[in-house]
């Protein structure tokens, strides 16, 4: 059953935007400004861009928390042209703030902006190959993997997760009881809804869970990139969750710095040799070294007999 805050937001939504001229219309019409600029066939200022995004994410989103269950376990890559295997935890998880100038535009952080993405895993070998594909490892390349587990539940919210939910596709980690929540919470839009706002709702969706699957290109990440600061305003939220670009289905999260250091365990690494990439997030992998973390997040690195 909704809970009461919902239904009472939903309602006074209704309230409001019912009223108004054709809103789907409208919201197609200001997606269609943003593809263009991701496309370059069309000029935007930053503070345009910022403005259409906070105006459809305010008026045509429901962002729920989902809360992340502790021990629960994620992975990051980072892969290197050379042989190496790093010797600080720091190197492998997210920026410090003391190198944020070397931070690049990413498809969630802007310039300077560090964050932690990370792949959650069910599977040691699914989740390696995701995190391969999401650090754009190839072949002949040395890929250092940081394994990681929470300590403390973290709340993140699923950009476009509505649009799953349109067309009856759950994602795999989610618990059917949340699913049914969200599933409910989208049927309860629909009867309060104008057929035209409930259809500007879907669209807003689609498009942003369309953006962050796109590979890099044009302006993309001049758009993507401004999302994780809408979506993660409150202090409560921890990050976002969505799903790789490269493997379907597969769910990747980016996190806060400061929830990394208070609610995330980094427990050990390895290293690996890329030898084959087949494509769609599968590869060969020669596993050579395998490192502990002691006290001090220092990495020591013993060879494997692979």
């Amino acid at each position: 059953m909704l809970k009461q805050k919902l239904i009472d937001f939903i309602n006074e939504k209704a309230v409001d935007l019912n009223a108004q001229d054709d809103l789907a219309e409208y919201v197609a019409s200001k997606i269609s400004i943003l593809n263009d600029y991701i496309d370059q066939k069309k000029e935007l200022s930053e503070q345009q861009v910022d403005d259409i995004l906070s105006e459809i994410v305010g008026y045509f989103t429901i962002t729920l928390d989902i809360p992340l269950y502790a021990g629960m376990k994620i992975l990051r890559a980072r892969a290197y042209k050379t042989v190496h295997t790093e010797t600080e935890v720091s190197e492998l998880s997210y920026i410090t703030e003391k190198k944020r100038e070397i931070v690049t535009l990413g498809r969630l952080n802007k310039e300077k902006h560090s964050i932690y993405y990370g792949c959650i895993y069910f599977g040691k070998s699914d989740g390696i190959n995701v995190a391969f594909s999401e650090s754009n490892s190839e072949v002949g390349d040395t890929v250092n993997i940081l394994y990681s587990e929470t300590i403390n539940e973290i709340k993140v919210r699923f950009i476009g997760v509505y649009n799953y939910v349109h067309r009856k596709s759950k994602p795999r980690f989610m618990p059917q009881e949340m699913y049914d929540y969200f599933e409910e919470a989208y049927e309860y839009q629909e009867k309060m809804y104008s057929e035209s706002v409930f259809l500007a709702c879907i669209l807003t969706d689609a498009f942003f869970a369309d953006i962050l699957r796109r590979k890099n290109s044009g302006n993309l990440y001049k758009v993507t990139s401004k999302l994780f600061e809408i979506f993660t305003d409150s202090n409560s939220i921890d990050g976002i969750i969505y799903t790789s670009v490269k493997s379907e289905g597969d769910p990747v999260i980016a996190l806060k710095p400061c929830s990394v250091d208070s609610k995330i365990k980094h427990i050990s690494c390895d290293c690996y040799r890329i030898t084959s990439d087949y494509g769609y997030a599968k590869y060969r992998a020669l596993h050579t070294h395998k490192g502990s973390i002691d006290a001090k997040n220092k990495i020591i690195w013993s060879e494997t007999n692979a």
